[in-house]
């Protein structure tokens, strides 16, 4: 099994994380994600800008966790495709967390295949460290 302590991150300082958002760190450099409330069209542009700066810390891995999140419309979930797209090109990997809730959201969006969350964030570092 992969062993992290994840930490809070204090260096993306520009933009601040928006509403609640954190960033945590593990010692191998993964950096994850926790989103909360709701990421639709209003919250988005704000929410956009946080997550370039955290993919402009180049980690090897990024994992969005959404267990925390109550809504996520189809501008949210293109913004997580982004990131990936992102994170991958950069040579890094990608994973998403996510409650049974919103697997039904990614599926009826189509992108529940291309995402294929994770049911923690364990498992997402798992699989992370896997490939």
């Amino acid at each position: 099994m992969h062993e992290n302590t994840l930490e809070p991150v204090t260096t993306v300082s520009w933009p601040p994380p928006p509403d609640d958002h954190g960033l945590l760190s593990a010692a191998d450099g993964l950096l994850v994600a926790e989103l909360r409330g709701d990421i639709d069209l209003a919250t988005v542009p704000h929410l956009r800008f946080w997550l370039d700066s955290v993919a402009a810390l180049r980690a090897p891995a990024y994992v969005v966790d959404l267990c925390a999140v109550t809504f996520i419309d189809s501008t949210g979930l293109s913004l997580l495709l982004r990131m990936r797209r992102r994170a991958l090109e950069d040579g890094g990997g990608f994973a998403v967390v996510c409650s049974a809730r919103t697997v039904r959201v990614l599926r009826a969006h189509g992108s529940l295949d291309v995402l294929d969350p994770a049911a923690s964030v364990d498992e997402a570092v798992a699989r992370l460290a896997g490939s």
